[in-house]
Order: C-alpha cells, then sequence, then structure tokens
C-alpha cells in the first residue's frame, strides 16, 4: 500500500470491520522498508468476494493484494492456489503436513473458500476442482 494510506482507519466503509480499525502502526513495524516505500499487510478477507472487492484491502487502505491464497473445493479441500489481485494462478500446492499436523482443520479450508467463493479469486480453484486446467 501507498505510505498515505497507512494510517487509514474504517469509517464504516467495510462491513464486519470494527469501527476504527487502526492498523497503522503495526503496518508500520511489520512493513520492510528494504522492499521500497509502502507498507505491506495481511487483512481481513470480508467482503472480497464482491466486485469490486470491498475488503480492508481495497476499501480502508486502497491497495492491491499481491496474492491470495484459497483452498481448492474438492471433497477434502487437500490442495490450494495463490491467486493475484486479478485472480491469475501465481502458485498451486498440497500442504506438507497432514491434516491435523499443521495443516488448517478442512472446517477451516472450507471456510476460506467460501470468503472468495463466486468471485474472481475462486474462477481458478473452482476450475481446478472440476478437473480443468486453469493455468
Amino acid at each position: 500500500m501507498n505510505d498515505e494510506q497507512t494510517f487509514n482507519e474504517n469509517r464504516g466503509q467495510v462491513k464486519g470491520i470494527a469501527i476504527g480499525n487502526k492498523l497503522g502502526d503495526g503496518i508500520k513495524i511489520a512493513s520492510l522498508p528494504e522492499l521500497g516505500p509502502g507498507g505491506s499487510w495481511s487483512t481481513c478477507a470480508n467482503g472480497c468476494h464482491l466486485d469490486p472487492p470491498q475488503d480492508v484491502a481495497h476499501v480502508q487502505f486502497r491497495s492491491r493484494i499481491a496474492f491470495k491464497l484459497v483452498w481448492v473445493p474438492t471433497q477434502n479441500y487437500d490442495s490450494f492456489i495463490l491467486v493475484d489481485d486479478d485472480g491469475n494462478i501465481l502458485a498451486h500446492g498440497k500442504p506438507l503436513s497432514p491434516v491435523g499436523d499443521g495443516s488448517p482443520p478442512i472446517s477451516e479450508r472450507a471456510r476460506n473458500y467460501r470468503l472468495v467463493q463466486g468471485s474472481k479469486y475462486a474462477k481458478a480453484a473452482d476450475a481446478i476442482a472440476k478437473g480443468v486446467t486453469a493455468e
């Protein structure tokens, strides 16, 4: 995000997020200045399924996302993709550790997918789940 946006607050424009949502100090501490001006932050995905996305990154901080991890909606949600802000696949993979041994439980993986379901971020995951090559 641009430096000018780092201390933006939620004034009610991001549904389901606390008014204020003051993240500026944390963003400054966690960002890597050697990567150039601006900050980086992991924000809530609530509202990212809308077009245009109405999540914290896009609305409160007026920024794009570098990537979003999306679990592929198969029976076990056993693979994931990383997509860019346009929904293009950057990478894909499977957890290194078995479920229950460091990987998120299936309920969390399914919940992750439901946050993006129907959006540009889900299209490639949906295609992979249907056996269509999305790359």
